[in-house]
Order: C-alpha cells, then sequence, then structure tokens
C-alpha cells in the first residue's frame, strides 16, 4: 500500500500522513487546494476513529470532522524557522567535508569564544549539557597535551 494522495484540482500525488499521527496545528491540504488547520483532537473509545475541530484557513470557522484513525491526509509541510543564535546559525550553515561531522561542527565553532559557547550550551542543554561539553573540552585538552610530548 502506497502512501500517496491524488487530491482534485492538484497536479500529481502527495504524500499522505495517517490521521492517527497528526498534531494540533498541523495544515491539512483537501481537494482544490483548500487547507485547515487541526485546533482540537478527540479519539473515539474505541480508537478506530478520530474527531478533528478543523478551522478553515478560508473561512474561518471551525467544523468538526470524523475520520478513522488510518485515513490518509496531505499535511502542509512547515518550512524550518531561521536559528535565531549565531551558534545554531554557524553549525546549521557548516561547510560540510569528508572528514566527518564532528570535525565539521567543529571548524564551524572555532570562531566563538569559550565564554559564547558555554551560555549557548547553558541555555540550550541545562547545566547537564554544560557539564558534558566541558568534560569533553578537558579530555580533548588532555589528548592535545600529550600527542605533544
Amino acid at each position: 500500500m502506497s502512501n500517496t494522495i491524488k487530491l482534485q484540482g492538484i497536479y500529481g500525488t502527495k504524500e499522505g500522513t495517517p490521521t492517527k499521527k497528526l498534531k494540533v496545528g498541523d495544515v491539512i491540504v483537501w481537494n482544490y487546494g483548500y487547507k485547515s488547520e487541526v485546533v482540537e483532537i478527540i479519539p473515539s473509545k474505541t480508537g478506530k476513529t478520530i474527531t478533528f475541530m478543523m478551522k478553515s484557513l478560508e473561512s474561518g470557522k471551525i467544523n468538526p470532522r470524523k475520520m478513522g484513525s488510518d485515513r490518509l491526509v496531505v499535511v502542509e509541510k512547515k518550512k524550518e524557522e531561521e536559528p535565531k543564535n549565531e551558534v545554531e546559525k554557524a553549525i546549521r550553515n557548516r561547510k560540510e567535508t569528508y572528514n566527518g561531522i564532528y570535525s565539521d561542527i567543529g571548524t564551524a565553532l572555532d570562531k566563538f569564544r569559550t565564554e559564547e559557547l558555554a551560555k549557548f550550551y547553558l541555555e540550550k542543554f541545562g547545566d547537564g549539557g554544560l557539564r558534558y561539553w566541558l568534560e569533553q573540552q578537558i579530555v580533548a585538552s588532555e589528548i592535545s597535551k600529550l600527542k605533544t610530548v
């Protein structure tokens, strides 16, 4: 069974998503390009059907729509938002080489000071992530010292 759907009024086939995988905020594309946003999900007692409260993006009205949990619908892909942090931008826009991802990320982060990286790790991962990063830096420093001796 293929997971593609042919919508009327839209050229080609689109990738289908089972309704049981939908989340609040997903935008569903219907025939002729009509779109609606999932506002609320109400599963049945058996789990075979799901009632969705759908907000029409054309009229703004909210209507219930009952569908089987295995029914395929077309979900509009969300655009990736641009990272706000300079460290995340550097990681995302890094130059990819054949040396491996760790080398590429390390090269991208070379231009940042330790304080900036520590602040980024603390905000992103909490003090556990910062502690792990500091341990990595200490181990790398010790290995570097051993190589020079």
